[in-house]
């Protein structure tokens, strides 16, 4: 099997996971274990067809498990903080099993840049919503405590870095 074959099934999965995490996410607040676990395991798979041992930061199975790994100790702080929820967590080891060091980095500050818009846009439109008749007005405390579906902004930030590639704008790979 070709390095250009497993790349393209890589993008592949990568497209449909978070397509699928952005709907999901977006529709009921929830990043299911159903997607993000088969996710780590297909692409701790595809980085070992890629080359075993592989290198960090070019491919090959040590660079998808490194890039787990990255990204479980990344969002680990802010999971205990109570700033990410272990689904966006989750979704963000996929992203790196699935393709690697390098291009987790570009995705997750696509994903950050993108995230920090949608919280602005999510607060302006609460803040500014009426309240329901009878209820308490928006205040920007309360409106400071309800979710904001961020495995969306996750997701527009991987397909974000995957069509920048796909451009060649940016170079994932070493």
């Amino acid at each position: 099997m070709s390095l250009e074959f497993v790349k393209a099934v890589e993008n592949v999965v990568l497209t449909v996971l978070l397509v699928a995490i952005m709907y999901t996410d977006w529709r009921f607040l929830r990043i299911p274990n159903a997607f993000t676990y088969p996710a780590m395991v297909v692409g701790l798979v595809l980085g070992a067809l890629e080359g075993v041992p592989g290198g960090l930061f070019t491919h090959g199975l040590v660079d998808h498990v490194a890039a787990l790994i990255l990204a479980f100790a990344i969002s680990y702080p802010f999971y205990a903080a109570g700033g990410l929820k272990a689904g966006d967590a989750k979704l963000l080891m996929a992203i790196g099993a699935l393709r690697g060091i390098n291009f987790l980095l570009f995705a997750a500050v696509y994903g950050a840049l993108i995230g920090g818009v949608l919280a602005v846009g999510f607060i302006i439109r609460r803040r500014l919503a009426r309240p329901v008749a009878g209820a308490a007005p928006n205040t920007l405390a309360g409106i400071m405590k309800s979710s904001i579906p961020y495995g969306v902004a996750l997701g527009i930030g991987g397909l974000l870095a995957l069509a920048l590639e796909a451009a060649g704008y940016v170079q994932v790979t070493v």
